[in-house]
């Protein structure tokens, strides 16, 4: 286990702009989780919609991050990212803000579709803020903490949340309100972040493409072998629960603890398991082994199914470990990827491409890996476990391709002496 000083690095930033950039992670976590948690029981008995309209609202606000998260990252660039993020923000506000006035399905579906596109969008932009904020050395070791701090906000919110529920209606109709509130002081924390004291480096005439993160193959197809890696997200949320309650003699009262136990686990290992992604080659070196605990878990999960109620409490808790594991490497080599192979004039265009990655999980992963899972039972955990093999063996190589063709330097090259320095 960590030490104590180790836990406290992680969670406490240095000061100046690392420890603001965490402070404004952690007023919109906070704000997501106390609205998120517990938005169904929300929609369902303040707005009163029913459960089949808030399912087909929230699929629907999904599928906009294929578009969001392109465009608001290079909006990103062309506009900047810290307005990008203020109007991002204060536009999520507004929506949380308006949810109250929502009781019928057609205005749900047009706000909620509206504040998922922005939700996506903030991703991509948030990461080229940090990228201005931040020198290539330091960015994933940054990215690394803010996670931390993100899932203890996420968390303190969902707290909130639950005691609200507990308190009644009254309570529970705030949530919007305090969610709104939240989201506009993470945006005065931006406003109290300096500018970027000199513009990033200006391309060189006629290498600017129009949708040049689209249009560069090899990064398209290194996002494209990042989604099968990512499929920890939607195994830890969804699959491994429905496993669990409809395939396993485990008591059902374990899911939730499991998910408590990954919470805790990212919070502590999240910094230390990002060392070495600050190269694109060692950030591709832990995607491989991301790869490869992913498979585990998906090997160790298949056998929850073969033994009684404490035999398989106990091999779950090993699979969500695993699946922890690969959810670290998979994260840390995620930042080094996207932030090293990108052109410092177009940081938030590839890193929305990049996002896309998570995006595609999140939309199909679900289905795609519970079906195989449920359906076929221990084979179609090992054709998940075939697929991240595959795809994990595969990075490597085209990581080093798609470094060799881009422009700019490893993720940990010496930043150019007008660059930012860490912290003020």
């Amino acid at each position: 286990m960590p030490s104590l000083q180790r836990v406290a690095a992680a969670v406490i930033p240095r000061p100046g702009r690392e420890r603001l950039l965490s402070c404004v992670n952690l007023a919109y976590a906070v704000g997501r989780g106390v609205f998120l948690s517990g938005s169904v029981i929300y929609f369902t008995t303040v707005s009163g919609l029913s459960p089949t309209q808030v399912g087909l609202g929230t699929s629907a606000a999904a599928l906009s991050g294929f578009v969001a998260s392109f465009l608001c990252g290079a909006a990103a660039d062309r506009l900047g990212a810290r307005r990008m993020l203020v109007a991002l923000f204060a536009l999520q506000a507004a929506g949380f803000a308006l949810y109250p006035a929502v009781h019928s399905a057609g205005p749900f579906y047009v706000l909620i579709v509206a504040v998922g596109f922005v939700e996506y969008g903030v991703g991509p932009t948030f990461g080229a803020f940090v990228g201005s904020q931040i020198v290539p050395a330091e960015r994933v070791q940054v990215r690394a903490m803010l996670r931390t701090v993100f899932n203890i906000g996420f968390s303190a919110g969902s707290g909130v949340t639950a005691l609200a529920l507990l308190g009644g209606g009254t309570l529970v109709r705030a949530l919007p309100w305090l969610s709104a509130a939240l989201l506009l002081g993470a945006v005065l924390l931006i406003l109290r972040l300096p500018r970027a004291t000199a513009a990033p480096a200006a391309p060189a005439a006629g290498t600017v493409r129009r949708f040049g993160a689209l249009r560069d193959v090899r990064f398209v197809a290194l996002t494209a072998l990042s989604a099968p890696l990512a499929l920890h997200a939607s195994v830890l949320l969804v699959v491994l629960p429905l496993w669990a309650v409809s395939r396993t003699d485990a008591p059902h009262a374990l899911v939730p603890l499991l998910l408590v136990a990954n919470t805790v686990v990212v919070v502590l290992l999240q910094v230390p398991a990002s060392k070495g992604a600050e190269t694109v080659r060692g950030a591709a070196r832990l995607a491989r082994r991301s790869g490869v605990w992913l498979a585990a878990a998906c090997a160790v999960a298949a056998t929850a199914a073969y033994g009684n109620a404490l035999t398989a409490s106990v091999v779950l808790g090993v699979a969500v470990l695993l699946f922890t594991m690969a959810e670290l490497q998979q994260s840390a080599s995620g930042w080094g990827l996207s932030h090293g192979l990108a052109p410092d004039h177009a940081q938030g265009e590839y890193l929305g491409t990049f996002q896309l990655h998570m995006v595609a999980q999140g939309v199909l992963g679900p289905g795609i890996v519970s079906a195989a899972a449920l359906s076929w039972g221990a084979w179609g955990w090992a054709a998940v476990a075939v697929v991240v093999l595959v795809a994990g063996l595969l990075i490597v190589p085209l990581a080093a391709a798609a470094e060799r063709g881009t422009t700019v330097g490893p993720a940990d090259a010496p930043a150019p002496a007008k660059q930012l320095s860490g912290s003020v």
